[in-house]
């Protein structure tokens, strides 16, 4: 086969610019820090790379909706134990009121406190979170759950909604809580059994007609009251392992995120000692590529004719 001046001169050229387009290209994963400029330089890798960071993407979303739940479980946690608190004080109030030696100035006396406890309760059952909506509401969070009604009752007017989040590949938790469970719906609920007291106390309502006595009425709200308390310790004692569950799963999606994103470095990040060794090569082989060209260039058949 013959090979005219021409192809010598095409050929070398060609050679020439794949050189250059090699060099070229190792220049620029050590610029930029990546090894692909687009996905056409590797269609295999350009996949690799486009799949894990979705892994990553739905890993952060998983991470957020953990900070989200605990923020909302720690503040209903800190609630919960100020409002078992109180609870216990009203508790504490009504063994007090069950004492028969206690005068009518004394009920009074006992009933203003349970008032004062009273006005605190209804500010934590209707506490507000970050983002201004009602703790206890449960879906209706712009609504204040504990509101008096036209019977001067504290009516429930929230939902029974229990706002759930992802945490993770088939994995949610409950980041809220309802007062119709915590606290009770309509107006059966910790509030009106609280207040009942007050007022019984305090002479500001007739004995009810069941009970023959202060003490044996007291004595019926007071195992209301030791229901509610006993639920609020049932629930703390929930969040507390949601919580715990949170900072496992927090630890999880850190590890995965770590692992995903040491694979995706080695499909997209650049290595720069295998990077620096191939341009050295490739500097060389542009090297011989210019010299052979050059030497090719001088060759003529008229160069020997004589």
């Amino acid at each position: 086969m013959r090979l005219s001046t021409q192809q010598f001169y095409i050929q070398n050229l060609d050679n020439v610019n794949q050189s250059n387009a090699r060099l070229f290209k190792v220049q620029q994963q050590l610029a930029t820090g990546q090894k692909l400029s687009q996905p056409s330089d590797d269609p295999l890798a350009a996949t690799q790379i486009n799949k894990y960071e979705r892994v990553i993407a739905r890993n952060d979303v998983f991470t957020n909706n953990v900070n989200v739940s605990e923020r909302r479980l720690r503040l209903e946690e800190s609630t919960l134990t100020a409002i078992t608190e109180s609870v216990l004080n009203i508790k504490d109030l009504a063994i007090q009121a069950n004492n028969g030696a206690n005068s009518d100035s004394d009920l009074a006396i006992i009933g203003e406190e349970m008032r004062q406890i009273l006005g605190q309760l209804v500010a934590a059952m209707n506490t507000r979170d970050a983002q201004g909506e009602y703790l206890f509401s449960g879906f209706k969070g712009d609504t204040e759950p504990y509101q008096l009604n036209v019977d001067d009752n504290y009516e429930y007017k929230g939902d029974s909604g229990q706002r759930f989040l992802d945490i993770g590949e088939n994995a949610t938790i409950a980041a809220t809580d309802p007062g119709s469970i915590l606290f009770g719906s309509g107006e059966e609920n910790l509030l009106n059994v609280v207040n009942s007291m007050a007022s019984l106390l305090k002479g500001d309502r007739p004995l009810d007609a069941a009970f023959n006595t202060i003490t044996e009425e007291v004595s019926d709200l007071q195992g209301q009251t030791n229901q509610f308390f006993e639920t609020l310790v049932t629930k703390r004692s929930e969040i507390g392992a949601r919580l715990r569950v949170l900072d496992d799963q927090r630890e999880a999606l850190a590890d995965i995120k770590l692992f995903t994103q040491n694979t995706l470095s080695k499909f997209k990040d650049t290595d720069y000692y295998e990077a620096t060794s191939q341009l050295l090569l490739e500097q060389n082989a542009l090297q011989a590529a210019y010299a052979s060209f050059g030497k090719i260039q001088q060759l003529s058949l008229f160069n020997y004719v004589n």
